[in-house]
Protein backbone atom coordinates (compact mmCIF):
# COMPACT_ATOMS: atom_id res chain seq x y z
CA UNK A 1 0.00 0.00 0.00
CA UNK A 2 1.06 3.59 -0.61
CA UNK A 3 0.89 4.40 3.09
CA UNK A 4 3.28 1.56 3.99
CA UNK A 5 5.77 2.60 1.31
CA UNK A 6 5.80 6.27 2.42
CA UNK A 7 6.03 5.29 6.09
CA UNK A 8 8.94 2.91 5.48
CA UNK A 9 10.73 5.26 3.07
CA UNK A 10 10.15 8.53 4.89
CA UNK A 11 7.93 8.57 7.98
CA UNK A 12 4.34 8.26 9.16
CA UNK A 13 4.13 12.05 9.39
CA UNK A 14 5.21 12.33 5.76
CA UNK A 15 2.25 10.17 4.70
CA UNK A 16 -0.11 12.51 6.57
CA UNK A 17 1.23 15.75 5.14
CA UNK A 18 1.57 14.42 1.59
CA UNK A 19 -2.03 13.21 1.76
CA UNK A 20 -3.25 16.51 3.23
CA UNK A 21 -1.46 18.63 0.62
CA UNK A 22 -2.64 16.30 -2.13
CA UNK A 23 -6.21 16.57 -0.87
CA UNK A 24 -6.03 20.35 -0.92
CA UNK A 25 -4.64 20.51 -4.46
CA UNK A 26 -6.99 17.90 -5.94
CA UNK A 27 -10.08 19.48 -4.34
CA UNK A 28 -9.01 22.99 -5.34
CA UNK A 29 -8.65 22.10 -9.01
CA UNK A 30 -11.84 20.05 -9.06
CA UNK A 31 -13.81 23.00 -7.64
CA UNK A 32 -12.30 25.56 -10.03
CA UNK A 33 -14.83 24.35 -12.56
CA UNK A 34 -17.45 22.30 -10.70
CA UNK A 35 -18.89 19.29 -12.48
CA UNK A 36 -21.94 20.16 -14.57
CA UNK A 37 -23.99 17.33 -13.10
CA UNK A 38 -23.92 18.92 -9.64
CA UNK A 39 -27.27 20.52 -8.73
CA UNK A 40 -27.98 24.23 -8.48
CA UNK A 41 -29.12 25.65 -5.16
CA UNK A 42 -32.12 27.86 -4.40
CA UNK A 43 -35.81 27.86 -5.08
CA UNK A 44 -36.72 24.88 -2.93
CA UNK A 45 -40.05 25.10 -1.18
CA UNK A 46 -40.46 23.82 2.35
CA UNK A 47 -43.28 23.77 4.88
CA UNK A 48 -42.64 25.63 8.14
CA UNK A 49 -43.85 24.27 11.52
CA UNK A 50 -46.87 26.61 11.38
CA UNK A 51 -48.00 25.15 8.05
CA UNK A 52 -46.77 27.90 5.69
CA UNK A 53 -44.90 27.12 2.48
CA UNK A 54 -41.82 29.26 1.91
CA UNK A 55 -38.98 29.39 -0.59
CA UNK A 56 -35.56 28.84 0.94
CA UNK A 57 -32.08 29.87 -0.20
CA UNK A 58 -33.31 32.46 -2.69
CA UNK A 59 -30.07 34.45 -2.46
CA UNK A 60 -28.00 31.38 -3.31
CA UNK A 61 -30.21 30.50 -6.25
CA UNK A 62 -28.07 29.30 -9.14
CA UNK A 63 -24.97 28.45 -7.12
CA UNK A 64 -23.52 24.97 -7.47
CA UNK A 65 -24.36 22.88 -4.44
CA UNK A 66 -23.69 19.31 -3.41
CA UNK A 67 -19.92 19.85 -3.78
CA UNK A 68 -19.57 17.78 -0.62
CA UNK A 69 -19.88 14.85 -3.04
CA UNK A 70 -16.58 15.99 -4.57
CA UNK A 71 -14.45 16.84 -1.55
CA UNK A 72 -15.76 14.04 0.67
CA UNK A 73 -15.01 11.52 -2.10
CA UNK A 74 -11.47 12.90 -2.34
CA UNK A 75 -11.14 12.72 1.45
CA UNK A 76 -12.32 9.10 1.62
CA UNK A 77 -10.00 8.00 -1.17
CA UNK A 78 -7.06 9.71 0.54
CA UNK A 79 -7.97 7.96 3.79
CA UNK A 80 -7.63 4.62 2.01
CA UNK A 81 -4.26 5.58 0.52
CA UNK A 82 -2.58 7.49 3.36
CA UNK A 83 -3.80 5.83 6.55
CA UNK A 84 -3.09 2.39 8.06
CA UNK A 85 -5.47 -0.28 6.81
CA UNK A 86 -7.97 -1.87 9.18
CA UNK A 87 -11.39 -3.42 8.70
CA UNK A 88 -12.88 -0.94 11.16
CA UNK A 89 -11.57 1.92 9.02
CA UNK A 90 -13.03 0.31 5.90
CA UNK A 91 -16.46 0.02 7.50
CA UNK A 92 -16.37 3.64 8.69
CA UNK A 93 -15.31 4.86 5.25
CA UNK A 94 -18.24 2.97 3.72
CA UNK A 95 -20.65 4.48 6.25
CA UNK A 96 -19.34 7.99 5.54
CA UNK A 97 -19.75 7.32 1.83
CA UNK A 98 -23.34 6.27 2.48
CA UNK A 99 -23.95 9.42 4.53
CA UNK A 100 -22.48 11.49 1.70
CA UNK A 101 -24.62 9.83 -0.98
CA UNK A 102 -27.88 10.19 0.97
CA UNK A 103 -27.05 13.84 1.56
CA UNK A 104 -26.26 14.37 -2.11
CA UNK A 105 -29.52 12.78 -3.23
CA UNK A 106 -31.34 15.26 -1.01
CA UNK A 107 -29.26 18.11 -2.50
CA UNK A 108 -30.16 16.99 -6.02
CA UNK A 109 -33.87 16.61 -5.27
CA UNK A 110 -36.18 19.37 -6.55
CA UNK A 111 -37.96 19.30 -3.18
CA UNK A 112 -36.16 18.56 0.12
CA UNK A 113 -36.65 15.09 1.52
CA UNK A 114 -39.09 14.80 4.39
CA UNK A 115 -37.85 14.92 7.95
CA UNK A 116 -39.05 11.38 8.59
CA UNK A 117 -37.09 9.87 5.71
CA UNK A 118 -33.89 11.73 6.58
CA UNK A 119 -34.34 10.88 10.25
CA UNK A 120 -34.70 7.17 9.50
CA UNK A 121 -31.65 7.16 7.22
CA UNK A 122 -29.59 8.96 9.86
CA UNK A 123 -30.76 6.49 12.50
CA UNK A 124 -29.84 3.45 10.40
CA UNK A 125 -26.36 4.79 9.64
CA UNK A 126 -25.83 5.81 13.28
CA UNK A 127 -26.81 2.34 14.51
CA UNK A 128 -24.44 0.72 12.02
CA UNK A 129 -21.62 3.04 13.11
CA UNK A 130 -22.08 2.22 16.79
CA UNK A 131 -22.21 -1.53 16.05
CA UNK A 132 -18.93 -1.23 14.12
CA UNK A 133 -17.38 0.75 16.98
CA UNK A 134 -18.41 -1.77 19.64
CA UNK A 135 -17.12 -4.67 17.54
CA UNK A 136 -13.60 -3.22 17.62
CA UNK A 137 -13.55 -1.08 20.79
CA UNK A 138 -14.65 -1.33 24.40
CA UNK A 139 -17.51 0.61 25.92
CA UNK A 140 -15.23 2.11 28.56
CA UNK A 141 -15.27 5.90 28.73
CA UNK A 142 -13.46 8.58 30.71
CA UNK A 143 -15.54 11.33 32.27
CA UNK A 144 -13.61 14.17 33.92
CA UNK A 145 -10.61 11.94 34.42
CA UNK A 146 -12.54 9.02 35.93
CA UNK A 147 -12.93 5.78 33.91
CA UNK A 148 -16.39 4.26 33.67
CA UNK A 149 -17.60 1.05 32.09
CA UNK A 150 -20.88 1.44 30.23
CA UNK A 151 -22.89 -1.67 29.34
CA UNK A 152 -22.65 -2.05 25.54
CA UNK A 153 -26.40 -1.60 25.10
CA UNK A 154 -26.42 1.67 27.05
CA UNK A 155 -23.30 2.88 25.23
CA UNK A 156 -24.95 1.97 21.95
CA UNK A 157 -28.09 3.99 22.70
CA UNK A 158 -26.09 7.04 23.78
CA UNK A 159 -23.71 6.65 20.84
CA UNK A 160 -26.55 6.55 18.32
CA UNK A 161 -28.05 9.68 19.89
CA UNK A 162 -24.69 11.46 19.73
CA UNK A 163 -24.08 10.60 16.07
CA UNK A 164 -27.63 11.54 15.07
CA UNK A 165 -27.40 14.82 16.96
CA UNK A 166 -23.96 15.69 15.57
CA UNK A 167 -25.08 15.05 11.99
CA UNK A 168 -28.16 17.22 12.34
CA UNK A 169 -26.73 20.20 14.23
CA UNK A 170 -23.80 20.37 11.80
CA UNK A 171 -26.20 20.22 8.88
CA UNK A 172 -28.38 22.98 10.36
CA UNK A 173 -25.35 25.24 10.78
CA UNK A 174 -24.48 25.14 7.09
CA UNK A 175 -26.38 28.26 6.11
CA UNK A 176 -23.79 31.04 5.94
CA UNK A 177 -20.78 31.21 3.63
CA UNK A 178 -17.71 29.77 5.30
CA UNK A 179 -19.35 28.89 8.61
CA UNK A 180 -19.56 25.10 8.56
CA UNK A 181 -16.20 24.64 6.84
CA UNK A 182 -14.19 26.98 9.04
CA UNK A 183 -15.64 25.79 12.37
CA UNK A 184 -15.14 22.17 11.29
CA UNK A 185 -11.46 22.83 10.51
CA UNK A 186 -10.95 24.31 13.99
CA UNK A 187 -12.60 21.30 15.66
CA UNK A 188 -10.68 18.76 13.57
CA UNK A 189 -7.35 20.43 14.34
CA UNK A 190 -8.39 20.49 18.00
CA UNK A 191 -9.01 16.73 18.03
CA UNK A 192 -5.63 16.16 16.40
CA UNK A 193 -3.80 18.39 18.88
CA UNK A 194 -5.42 16.80 21.91
CA UNK A 195 -5.74 13.14 20.91
CA UNK A 196 -3.10 12.37 18.27
CA UNK A 197 -1.43 9.96 20.69
CA UNK A 198 -4.71 8.38 21.84
CA UNK A 199 -6.27 7.75 18.43
CA UNK A 200 -3.48 8.44 15.90
CA UNK A 201 -5.28 7.01 12.88
CA UNK A 202 -8.56 8.85 13.36
CA UNK A 203 -6.87 12.08 14.45
CA UNK A 204 -4.87 11.98 11.22
CA UNK A 205 -8.02 11.21 9.30
CA UNK A 206 -9.40 14.48 10.65
CA UNK A 207 -6.38 16.36 9.27
CA UNK A 208 -6.95 14.81 5.83
CA UNK A 209 -10.50 16.18 6.01
CA UNK A 210 -9.05 19.59 6.91
CA UNK A 211 -7.04 19.58 3.70
CA UNK A 212 -10.08 19.24 1.44
CA UNK A 213 -12.14 21.62 3.58
CA UNK A 214 -9.56 24.41 3.29
CA UNK A 215 -9.66 23.99 -0.50
CA UNK A 216 -13.47 24.14 -0.37
CA UNK A 217 -13.33 27.31 1.74
CA UNK A 218 -11.35 29.01 -1.04
CA UNK A 219 -14.60 28.95 -3.04
CA UNK A 220 -17.11 29.12 -0.20
CA UNK A 221 -15.94 32.26 1.60
CA UNK A 222 -18.38 35.13 1.10
CA UNK A 223 -19.40 35.75 -1.62
CA UNK A 224 -19.40 32.01 -2.21
CA UNK A 225 -19.30 30.30 -5.58
CA UNK A 226 -20.10 26.79 -4.38
CA UNK A 227 -21.95 25.18 -1.46
CA UNK A 228 -21.24 21.84 0.21
CA UNK A 229 -24.88 20.85 0.69
CA UNK A 230 -26.01 17.97 2.85
CA UNK A 231 -23.45 15.72 1.17
CA UNK A 232 -20.74 17.62 3.00
CA UNK A 233 -22.26 18.88 6.24
CA UNK A 234 -23.88 15.61 7.26
CA UNK A 235 -20.67 13.65 6.66
CA UNK A 236 -18.65 16.20 8.64
CA UNK A 237 -21.08 15.83 11.55
CA UNK A 238 -20.66 12.06 11.39
CA UNK A 239 -16.86 12.41 11.44
CA UNK A 240 -16.91 14.73 14.46
CA UNK A 241 -19.01 12.23 16.42
CA UNK A 242 -16.70 9.39 15.37
CA UNK A 243 -13.70 11.32 16.70
CA UNK A 244 -15.43 11.95 20.03
CA UNK A 245 -16.16 8.23 20.42
CA UNK A 246 -12.62 7.13 19.54
CA UNK A 247 -11.09 9.69 21.89
CA UNK A 248 -12.46 7.76 24.85
CA UNK A 249 -13.95 11.05 26.12
CA UNK A 250 -17.33 11.13 24.34
CA UNK A 251 -18.55 14.09 26.40
CA UNK A 252 -15.84 16.19 24.79
CA UNK A 253 -18.14 16.66 21.82
CA UNK A 254 -20.11 19.10 23.98
CA UNK A 255 -17.14 21.47 23.68
CA UNK A 256 -15.55 20.39 20.41
CA UNK A 257 -18.85 20.89 18.56
CA UNK A 258 -20.34 23.54 20.84
CA UNK A 259 -20.73 26.13 18.06
CA UNK A 260 -22.72 23.63 15.99
CA UNK A 261 -24.73 22.49 19.01
CA UNK A 262 -25.67 26.08 19.84
CA UNK A 263 -26.22 27.34 16.31
CA UNK A 264 -28.09 24.37 14.88
CA UNK A 265 -29.36 22.82 18.11
CA UNK A 266 -31.63 25.74 18.99
CA UNK A 267 -33.50 25.21 15.74
CA UNK A 268 -33.94 21.49 16.40
CA UNK A 269 -35.22 22.13 19.93
CA UNK A 270 -37.56 24.83 18.62
CA UNK A 271 -38.95 22.51 15.96
CA UNK A 272 -39.41 19.63 18.42
CA UNK A 273 -41.27 21.81 20.92
CA UNK A 274 -43.53 23.17 18.19
CA UNK A 275 -44.33 19.75 16.79
CA UNK A 276 -44.86 17.97 20.10
CA UNK A 277 -46.17 20.65 22.47
CA UNK A 278 -47.17 23.44 20.07
CA UNK A 279 -45.01 25.70 22.23
CA UNK A 280 -42.33 28.06 21.02
CA UNK A 281 -40.19 29.61 23.78
CA UNK A 282 -37.77 30.91 21.13
CA UNK A 283 -40.32 32.90 19.14
CA UNK A 284 -38.10 36.00 19.20
CA UNK A 285 -34.99 34.13 18.07
CA UNK A 286 -34.42 33.26 14.44
CA UNK A 287 -32.96 29.81 13.93
CA UNK A 288 -30.37 28.64 13.13
CA UNK A 289 -28.82 31.35 15.27
CA UNK A 290 -26.59 32.57 12.44
CA UNK A 291 -29.81 33.82 10.80
CA UNK A 292 -30.55 35.84 13.93
CA UNK A 293 -27.07 37.36 13.79
CA UNK A 294 -27.43 38.16 10.11
CA UNK A 295 -30.99 39.49 10.03
CA UNK A 296 -31.65 40.87 13.52
CA UNK A 297 -28.16 41.96 14.53
CA UNK A 298 -27.26 43.03 10.96
CA UNK A 299 -23.87 41.34 11.29
CA UNK A 300 -21.91 41.13 8.00
CA UNK A 301 -21.86 37.62 6.58
CA UNK A 302 -18.06 37.60 6.48
CA UNK A 303 -17.94 38.27 10.23
CA UNK A 304 -20.16 35.36 11.32
CA UNK A 305 -17.73 32.50 10.55
CA UNK A 306 -14.90 34.56 12.08
CA UNK A 307 -16.85 35.03 15.32
CA UNK A 308 -17.95 31.41 15.52
CA UNK A 309 -14.50 30.18 14.51
CA UNK A 310 -12.86 32.21 17.25
CA UNK A 311 -15.37 30.89 19.78
CA UNK A 312 -14.65 27.32 18.69
CA UNK A 313 -10.92 27.91 19.22
CA UNK A 314 -11.73 28.95 22.81
CA UNK A 315 -13.92 25.87 23.31
CA UNK A 316 -11.15 23.59 22.01
CA UNK A 317 -8.68 25.14 24.45
CA UNK A 318 -11.20 24.59 27.25
CA UNK A 319 -11.54 20.97 26.18
CA UNK A 320 -7.77 20.55 26.29
CA UNK A 321 -7.66 21.97 29.82
CA UNK A 322 -10.63 19.97 31.13
CA UNK A 323 -10.24 16.57 29.50
CA UNK A 324 -6.47 16.12 29.47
Amino acid sequence: MLYNWIRDTFSEDAALWIGTLGGFLITFFLLLRPFKFLPKDGGKRVETPDGKTVVINEKSNGKTTGTGLVFITVFLLLSVLFLPFSMEMVFNILLMALMMVTGYLDDASTTPWGELLKGILDLVIAIAAVVVFLCYNSSDVIIFGTPFHFPPVLYGILGVAMIWGSVNVTNCSDGVDGLCGSVSVVSLIGYFGIFQNVMPTYARMGILLCGVLVAYLCFNWHPSKVLMGDAGSRTIGFMLALLAMHSGHPLIILLMSLVFIFDGGIGLIKLALLRVFHWNPFSRILTPFHDHMRKRWKMPIRSIPLVFGALQVVFCLMAWLIFI
